[in-house]
């Protein structure tokens, strides 16, 4: 028996909606903890810590770099969602049209 699959074209471009969403509160949020993190240690470490706040600095910056990542798939994601969305509804209108046709004849 043929398996049946139903796409809501609608739904897939929330989930698109939600995924740019996510994107941009990952970078906000990555961007916000860098700098508050090193604005937060600079003091309590002072010119003791510069070796730690420089190790510290440079794992600061893996972290944006990985959350930056992380958003870029989570746009790509949206990207992918909208377009998965706009072919459902190009090819139920084609196909539509192409019934119609038939139809009409």
């Amino acid at each position: 028996m043929a398996g049946y699959i139903e796409a809501n074209p609608a739904a897939i471009a929330g989930y698109g909606t939600a995924a740019a969403g996510m994107a941009t509160q990952v970078a906000t949020a990555a961007g916000a903890d860098q700098a508050a993190s090193l604005a937060a240690a600079v003091p309590v470490f002072g010119l003791i810590g510069q070796e730690f706040l420089a190790s510290f600095a440079f794992a600061q910056a893996n972290h944006l770099l990985s959350a930056a990542q992380i958003a870029a798939v989570h746009a790509g994601t949206s990207v992918t969602a909208f377009e998965a969305a706009g072919a459902y509804e190009g090819n139920e209108a084609a196909s539509a049209a192409s019934l119609l046709g038939t139809v009409m004849r």
